[in-house]
């Protein structure tokens, strides 16, 4: 899904890229900010699943490309830390509790993002719809278990999963944003369309998700 994906955007890219009118306006930047990331979570072995969001750095470089007063094509590369603590029930033939995680992940994203101006050439609303390819750079993990035995006796245990993360993500982001003389300010929802680890880890079904805040300035040509 990842790579069709991937070749219907470059192809869109290319197209529009190739288009050219008299307001076509190039600019690249940086951009700096934090996200309240998540996970959300389903699976047959997960049961009151809770998640507890984090603060985690978001920052990197941004393209933009304006071929009309109204349209502009925007991607980034950007250093994306994701993940959460969380708590669900667990239960299988072997062993049965809370389970407590906090799994730390961070990512090199490159979002690629369609644009709606509302303003001038260097004034301007905006509105963001697009598509975010995630590559894992980085994962920490720790879990542990309040596991019950059949005679209901609880003991903490660590609790492991057989598998590492998936190498790649992918997902969708929204966005609003203001440029103002150069100045970007940007609030975006991300949620993602893959589960973090493949889908046969103890019944782990999680995916991200982050609200991101980010400040930053572009260079117009």
């Amino acid at each position: 899904m990842i790579k069709k994906a991937r070749n219907i955007v470059l192809i869109i890219g290319f197209i529009i890229l190739g288009l050219s009118s008299s307001y076509a306006q190039f600019g690249f930047g940086l951009r700096i900010g934090g996200a309240s990331t998540s996970l959300t979570g389903v699976g047959a072995n997960m049961e009151e699943f809770r998640p507890e969001p984090k603060l985690k750095l978001v920052a990197g470089g941004v393209i933009n490309y304006s071929f009309g007063r109204r349209i502009a094509l925007q991607t980034e590369i950007l250093y994306s830390g994701k993940g959460s603590a969380m708590k669900y029930y667990y239960q299988d033939d072997v062993l049965r509790g809370e389970v407590s995680l906090d799994l730390r992940l961070g990512y090199l994203a490159v979002p690629l993002i369609f644009q709606f101006k509302m303003g001038d050439r260097d004034n301007y609303f905006h509105f963001d719809a697009g598509i975010v390819f995630n590559q894992l750079v980085h994962t920490k993990y720790t879990g542990t278990i309040l596991a019950e035995d059949d005679k209901g006796n609880k003991v903490d245990q660590i609790f492991e999963l057989d598998a590492e993360p998936n190498a790649q993500d992918f997902g969708y982001t929204l966005g609003i944003g203001l440029v103002a003389n150069g100045l970007l300010f940007d609030f975006s929802y991300e949620i993602g369309a893959r589960d973090v680890y493949p889908s046969t880890t103890d019944g782990l079904n999680i995916r991200n998700r982050s609200f991101k805040v980010s400040i930053g300035y572009i260079f117009k040509y």
